[in-house]
């Protein structure tokens, strides 16, 4: 596992203070990173050009900026053509002295307005474009001149393109602007007027929404950002390389306890007299609480996984066993069958000794469904040791239910129903009981099942339609939970924490997973999208754990990958997995397999992916 931090900025004063290093000193080790990541591609013997190769750099106002002009210093003594855009000018103090550095070493500086034509005439020598307009200090939405440049650079052909930091467009829109730009928001808006003015004669500078700046490879400093997993910089970033800034990445992901380490106490009472000592205490006080502080914003906020983090059910240590050792998985299923026989089948490629299906709509034929390696069964097995409910179960609108199911329903859920489903009885009994029973009370032998069994189980797509829901998760702990967006926005309205779009969901996704896993301690979340995030508020801890799996492809964007996966869970929590255990190795192993089918990534299908397990 690797960390994720919200925000680097304060490690990187942190790791300056406590390592005696200048900014200086780190912008150097960032431009000569940035140089090397190029390097093989200014020269190389695949490339062809008229005059002599060309490198254009993207440069910001503020910090990230300076890196840019940096670069462009120690490029241009390798006798390439080296050009800096200025998206905007120089503001930061060391923005400001590198761009004069650069200057003075024989870098040309262009503006915006000029790009286009400069690229059409360099485009046959143009080997490398680097994005260094604004780092992981910017959040919002990008002002109309940056997101023409972007839009611009985008359209090149044929360059190698490399982002500092972060791709400019990948910030988080929905936080505070904290910008590293250096441009005060004036001046921000009157570039926004001249772009938008200019816009008249070139359409590029209307696009208020372009997307971020595509990179083949995203250098970013000093540690991971949470910014660089998000949904939308999943197509952005490329290939994401961490480089070091002066120190070892470790030192400087742990910069700010070193600082704390060396700092020194408060000081003693030689002043003589009383007051001066409580001063000088409260003085101790308030550093210790504004250490503490700092310390704690400096934390890791998720941990990127990767393949070896995976523990697969491997059986090697258990060769005198049988089926049943390995325990038996049994899924609910409705009005599509099709995702609870597909959940089924990966239950049983996961390694569950056996997997069952329990219809819930007796107007279903199972035997016409299911093929030989599943079992269908009438009842919940008396040896089932996980549960699975939501593929393929219906929602309010598949049993002419308007809307959400009322409360009332989850009142009139039978006992006596939940109990012949979890203790068993004689088939032709339970046939007549289908018979005779409503929609409803299917339902509600679903949930009062779930509620009454001791059983770890699964949740998806389904069954977050049903209000049932919310008194499901208060009573229960041992549940993983696996929504995409849309299911996770109609989960948090039956939950009673809000209302809230699917764009909302991807944006604000590592936020409102974390008021979930606050609300419901225990519950394993697993919300999916290009880059899945895994969280759990264990017992005795006070945050909730936060996985991000960015392993998967869009091989995965396929009816019925969902299914396969709620069925990999359940799996392992049939053999005595943990659930966030659970939902971490099987999304590891879910991803991997995207990766290992052997065919073409559109042509990826459910049983295609369960072969590649």
């Amino acid at each position: 596992m690797q960390k994720i931090f919200y925000d680097t900025r304060m490690l990187d004063k942190a790791a300056r203070d406590a390592y005696g290093l200048t900014e200086d000193i780190m912008m150097e080790n960032a431009a000569a990173v940035l140089e090397r990541q190029g390097s093989e591609h200014f020269f190389s013997p695949d490339n062809k050009y008229i005059n002599r190769p060309a490198v254009l750099i993207l440069a910001g106002g503020g910090n990230n900026g300076a890196d840019g002009y940096a670069l462009a210093r120690r490029i241009v003594q390798h006798k390439i053509d080296v050009a800096v855009c200025q998206v905007y000018e120089p503001k930061s103090a060391m923005c400001v002295l590198q761009a004069d550095r650069a200057k003075k070493a024989g870098a040309i500086f262009i503006n915006p307005y000029d790009l286009d034509e400069w690229i059409e005439r360099a485009s046959f020598d143009l080997r490398v474009v680097y994005d260094c307009v604004f780092g992981s200090g910017f959040h919002g939405t990008l002002d109309a001149m940056a997101a023409a440049v972007v839009a611009s650079a985008n359209k090149i052909d044929g360059a190698y393109k490399i982002a500092c930091d972060i791709p400019t467009g990948c910030g988080a829109s929905d936080c505070k602007a904290a910008s590293d730009s250096g441009i005060d928001k004036n001046s921000l808006q009157g570039q926004n007027a001249a772009a938008e003015s200019f816009g008249h004669a070139n359409n590029s500078f209307q696009d208020h929404n372009a997307a971020a700046f595509r990179a083949d490879t995203t250098v970013t400093m000093g540690a991971l950002k949470l910014a660089l997993y998000s949904d939308a910089a999943k197509d952005a970033c490329g290939k994401i390389v961490v480089v070091d800034l002066g120190v070892s990445r470790s030192n400087f992901e742990s910069a700010m306890q070193a600082q704390n380490a060396a700092a020194v106490c408060a000081p003693a009472n030689d002043s003589g007299t009383d007051k001066d000592y409580l001063q000088a205490q409260k003085a101790g006080r308030e550093q210790k609480a504004s250490q503490d502080q700092n310390t704690a914003a400096a934390l890791p906020c998720a941990q990127l996984l990767e393949p070896a983090d995976a523990r697969l059910p491997l059986r090697e240590k258990k060769q005198n066993s049988h089926k049943g050792t390995y325990g038996h998985t049994v899924i609910f299923s409705g009005t599509k069958p099709g995702a609870a026989v597909i959940a089924g089948h990966a239950a049983l490629k996961f390694g569950s000794g056996l997997a069952s299906l329990v219809p819930i709509a007796c107007k279903i034929n199972f035997e016409n469904v299911a093929d030989f390696e599943l079992m269908v069964s009438d009842t919940i097995p008396k040896n089932a040791t996980a549960l699975v409910a939501g593929p393929g179960l219906g929602r309010p609108d598949d049993f002419g239910l308007a809307g959400n199911c009322p409360q009332d329903q989850e009142a009139a859920a039978s006992t006596d129903c939940s109990r012949s489903i979890s203790s068993g009885i004689d088939k032709n009994s339970l046939q007549d009981q289908k018979a005779a029973a409503s929609t409803d009370s299917s339902l509600a032998t679903v949930f009062g099942a779930l509620k009454s069994s001791a059983m770890p189980f699964v949740l998806d797509a389904d069954i977050f339609y049903w209000p049932q829901i919310k008194d499901l998760l208060a009573k229960k702990k041992n549940v993983v939970l696996t929504p995409h967006p849309k299911e996770f926005a109609e989960l948090l309205k039956n939950l009673g924490l809000g209302e809230c779009a699917v764009a909302q969901v991807v944006e604000r996704r590592l936020e409102l997973a974390k008021e979930f896993c606050a609300a419901f301690p225990g519950a394993t979340l697993l919300l999916k999208g290009a880059n899945v995030l895994i969280a759990s508020k264990l017992q005795g801890e006070e945050e909730p754990r936060v996985y991000i799996n960015a392993l998967g492809t869009s091989a995965l964007a396929k009816g019925g990958s969902g299914d396969v996966l709620a069925g990999m869970i359940a799996a392992l929590l049939a053999q005595g997995y943990l659930p966030l255990e659970a939902a971490v190795t099987a999304s590891i192993a879910h991803a991997s397999a995207s990766h290992a089918f052997d065919g073409k990534d559109y042509s990826l299908t459910p049983f295609g992916l369960i072969d590649a397990i």
